[in-house]
């Protein structure tokens, strides 16, 4: 649901390019922990735990990606509850809202229903707290590369 991607920052744009692949990858899940803390922390703030909390607990970083000189990793509510109902969807459904499609007949009518946006409507909010996280953990490793 949400992506991250660390491509580099101005001011230390020399340090990263001493860093290897391992390095950059730390510091890409570091800001990953933060994006899971900061979901799940958002899911309990808008009572969207349900009777298990399964889209809480499992608020995930999925396979990290890179390409040259940058790497990313997608953070989401990952598995199925117990009644099998994907956690990613259940996520989806409650940020973006359902309707029904005009293209479909039915005799049953289906009332349009918008989403609460707890996701995409926080998304400055989770974009700071891992970049702030980020820079931390780059900062640690900058310090350890200069010792």
């Amino acid at each position: 649901m949400a992506k991250f991607e660390y491509t580099g920052a101005d001011g230390i744009e020399a340090q990263l390019q001493a860093m290897d692949r391992d390095m950059i990858k730390g510091i890409v899940m570091a800001g990953a922990e933060a994006c899971v803390k900061e979901m799940q922390n958002l899911i309990g703030a808008y009572r969207h735990i349900g009777k298990t909390g399964s889209m809480q607990k499992n608020v995930a970083p999925a396979k990290y990606h890179e390409d040259l000189g940058s790497g990313w990793v997608d953070v989401y509510p990952q598995g199925s509850d117990s009644r099998g109902v994907s956690n990613a969807m259940k996520a989806f459904v409650i940020n973006y809202g359902i309707g029904s499609n005009p293209t479909v007949r039915s005799h049953k009518k289906k009332k349009n229903k918008t989403g609460d946006k707890f996701i995409t409507g926080n998304q400055k909010r989770m974009e700071q707290g891992v970049f702030t996280a980020m820079q931390a953990e780059s900062d640690r490793r900058i310090a350890e590369i200069n010792k």
